[in-house]
């Protein structure tokens, strides 16, 4: 199975550098997710989940990853990107993300775990300065990827 990760630049050297990764942290407000949460790479592109998660999740790095493992199925609630009306301007497109200014929710499927590291999380691609790379959601946006 594909998903994929929103991260900090730290958190990606340590899974290349094989460290065994742990969260344990249950997050609060519009989510049941515990520990690192992942996006199934079929059900949402990393383009598309980009503008529900920019300003919520690091977007540093964006890492795509297979793996056989079973991940806990959970449920996120987010601004729904194709109700913003951009003006262009990326702080006011975060800014109308999270307070939900004029815009409605939307159930999205998380999977979730405690610990993951690269011996079961194998590396697709992955990117970088995504929000160097925005556009806003009525344009095609389209992230530049490494492997």
């Amino acid at each position: 199975m594909k998903y994929f990760r929103f991260m900090s630049e730290e958190e990606f050297e340590k899974f290349k550098n094989g460290e065994e990764l742990i969260n344990e942290k249950v997050h609060q407000g519009r989510t049941i997710s515990v520990g690192f949460c992942f996006l199934n790479y079929e059900e949402y592109s990393p383009e598309q989940a980009l503008h529900f998660l920019v300003g919520i999740a690091n977007t540093e790095i964006c890492a795509v990853f297979e793996t056989k493992r079973n991940l806990r199925k959970s449920i996120g609630i987010y601004a729904k990107p194709n109700e913003i009306k951009s003006n262009r301007d990326l702080l006011a497109d975060i800014c109308m993300l999270l307070y939900g200014i004029g815009i409605k929710p939307f159930e999205v499927n998380e999977y979730c775990t405690t610990h993951y590291n690269n011996k079961d999380f194998k590396l697709v691609k992955y990117s970088k300065d995504l929000l160097k790379q925005w556009k806003p959601y009525n344009e095609q946006q389209k992230i530049e990827w490494f492997n």
